[in-house]
């Protein structure tokens, strides 16, 4: 890639240089010099990316949960440069409500939804509910005798 950039840097010179009959010849050699460093490009993407990829998968299968936590934690950095009193006036000014005790008016024009009409059943649920639920679940396997895969 590096000899086909050099190439192509060379022969945008002699491109700029070259008489109008030249110039035609010069740019077919350079535009096929550019697809060259192009496919050359993509290729080298994408050796990377299976490679990234065949990392990622060995170290999610060494250990999930870091894997999982190292993805979205947040990288720490840099060091706070700023007085103490400055840094809390500025919460201060940011994050508190100064009517916070003063206590709200009443609002018109808010309806209350009517009562329920049937009371909530907090029983819990019977073994035929259970059966029905379970029975209907898809787990990707075939059902054993007792129809629970």
């Amino acid at each position: 890639m590096d000899t086909l950039r050099k190439q192509k840097r060379k022969l945008k010179k002699q491109i700029r240089a070259a008489s109008s009959e030249e110039t035609n010849g010069l740019l077919v050699i350079w535009r096929q010099l550019k697809a060259r460093h192009s496919a050359l490009s993509r290729a080298e993407s994408a050796r990377k990316k299976r490679s990234q990829r065949r990392k990622n998968q060995e170290r999610f299968i060494r250990d999930p949960f870091q894997f999982a936590r190292q993805l979205f934690q947040q990288p720490k950095s840099g060091t706070l440069t700023v007085e103490r009193e400055e840094l809390e006036t500025h919460l201060k000014k940011t994050y508190s409500d100064p009517t916070r005790e003063i206590p709200l008016e009443e609002t018109t024009g808010l309806v209350w939804p009517a009562a329920p009409g049937m009371k909530f059943d907090s029983k819990p649920p019977s073994l035929q509910e259970v059966i029905a639920v379970v029975s209907k679940a898809r787990a990707k396997s075939a059902p054993g005798p007792n129809e629970v895969p």
